[in-house]
């Protein structure tokens, strides 16, 4: 690591692990109104209904025609991301590793988490994908089945706080363009690390696909685009995952025959050659 610097670095891993913290605390940052509100805000505003809901059925709506699932509808997109920023997060944790370790160890260490980390982004994103797709389904089928079913989808589904989404994304964009300045900053030769330019372009794509589905439908339809990112979002950290589990496994055989010819990252150490991390995918 010839001309590194260090501090843009841990700059740069910073950076990823916030946003990732924003992704797991996008549930308290976000939350709609009270279902009450909700109600009393579309029997004020009737002409915002879809065909088929009239301005009588609007009026009979209460809280009480809802069970205890209708007080916080999901947002699933933003929570979703910090299956890909985690990931690129592991990436970059071993990058920084060498820095705390030295680079001997590191090729193991790197096959060891790799294994683990992509074996848990595999699970987790199928997972995710299921429950989203479920969703999905559930709120479509609701909102096409008038009156009742779209008055249920209206009551439970139909508010999303877009402006706060906004700037929560605003802010993980922010997070992630700032990771690679720094990362240039660190060390020019980044962008020949093609699988890491590769990664960071992935998540910030990702961000940018949730800005746009939270955008172009009207406010009443942003949970089902929601919705429809976060099974985008799953799928794809699933493949991540399952990339980075095949670079572990690989990683790991290799150090195991090294280590059986006597050779590994110690005898690369003393020939002179500094072992290099496995990011895995």
């Amino acid at each position: 690591m010839r001309e590194l610097r260090k501090w843009a670095l841990w700059v740069a891993f910073a950076a990823i692990l916030l946003a990732v913290l924003a992704c797991v605390g996008a549930g308290i940052l976000i939350s709609p109104p009270p279902l009450g509100d909700r109600i009393s805000s579309l029997q004020s505003n009737p002409g915002g209904a879809p065909d088929g809901v009239s301005i009588e059925d609007l009026a009979d709506l209460s809280p009480a025609d809802f069970g205890e699932s209708a007080q916080d509808p999901p947002g699933l997109s933003i929570p979703y991301l910090a299956l890909p920023l985690g990931l690129l997060l592991i990436v970059l944790a071993l990058m920084v590793l060498p820095l705390l370790i030295g680079a001997r160890p590191v090729p193991l260490i790197g096959g060891i988490v790799s294994v683990l980390g992509g074996l848990v982004a595999v699970i987790a994103g199928i997972i995710m994908a299921i429950i989203a797709f479920v969703l999905l389904i559930t709120m479509v089928s609701l909102f096409l089945a008038a009156p009742f079913g779209t008055l249920a989808y209206l009551a439970i589904f139909g508010f999303f706080d877009i402006w706060a989404s906004a700037a929560l994304l605003g802010v993980l964009m922010f997070l992630q363009l700032a990771a690679i300045v720094f990362l240039l900053v660190a060390q020019q030769s980044m962008l020949g690390n093609k699988r890491l330019v590769f990664f960071l372009l992935l998540c910030v794509l990702l961000t940018f696909v949730v800005m746009i589905l939270h955008s172009i439908v009207p406010i009443i339809l942003v949970s089902i685009t929601d919705a429809l990112g976060a099974i985008i979002i799953a799928l794809v950290g699933a493949i991540w995952g399952l990339l980075m589990l095949i670079g572990g496994i690989i990683a790991l055989v290799k150090q195991l025959q090294l280590g059986r010819q006597g050779g590994g990252p110690l005898r690369e150490r003393e020939e002179g050659q500094p072992a290099t991390p496995t990011t895995g995918g």
